[in-house]
């Protein structure tokens, strides 16, 4: 085997390795910036159904019919998702966790957003205060929530907690709106 020989070796060799490497995306492009909220939200309750992580807890998901347009990452809202879910699985008790989506308005005044409610979970006011702190200060149940607060404040969105004894837990998010639609 000679020089030329070797490097049209390894030409070949990289040859198919490349072309494949072509139709994947590199992992530092940008993430899309455009997402449907209703549809992130069903795909990741699919997920955890899938995986088996919601461990028999009931979601129920009430979507609008019509997409819910909001400028955050694709990526980062699914992971806002997973843990909120996530977190609600492990502190419903076994009761159903249900899941609201709303539009944002016309005019722009009110932002998408969606609402995880949890029945069966209690959040005592130190615990809230820590979630809104830092993820290192609550305890392992109550992490996950921190950690959701964390990534939807890095994508420009606010994550809201109410707790009552009669409600449970409430996590409401609200993320950038797209524009107003009406100019």
């Amino acid at each position: 085997m000679n020089a030329v020989g070797g490097t049209q070796a390894s030409e070949q060799l990289q040859a198919p390795v490349h072309g494949r490497a072509t139709g994947l995306m590199p992992v530092d492009s940008p993430d899309v910036l455009r997402v449907d909220v209703a549809e992130v939200v069903g795909g990741a309750v699919e997920l955890l159904s899938v995986t088996r992580r919601l461990r028999g807890v009931q979601v129920s998901l009430e979507l609008p019919e019509e997409p819910v347009p909001a400028n955050v990452s694709h990526r980062r809202l699914q992971q806002v998702l997973l843990l909120l879910l996530a977190h609600a699985a492990d502190a419903s008790n076994g009761q159903g966790v249900r899941v609201m989506v709303d539009s944002a308005d016309d005019f722009g005044d009110l932002p998408p957003r969606f609402q995880v409610q949890v029945a069966g979970a209690s959040l005592s006011s130190r615990e809230l205060q820590a979630v809104f702190l830092s993820p290192m200060l609550v305890g392992p149940l109550h992490r996950k929530l921190a950690r959701a607060r964390e990534l939807t404040e890095s994508m420009g969105g606010t994550l809201e907690v109410a707790s009552s004894a009669a409600s449970g837990i409430t996590v409401t998010v609200e993320l950038p709106a797209p524009g107003m639609s009406s100019w």
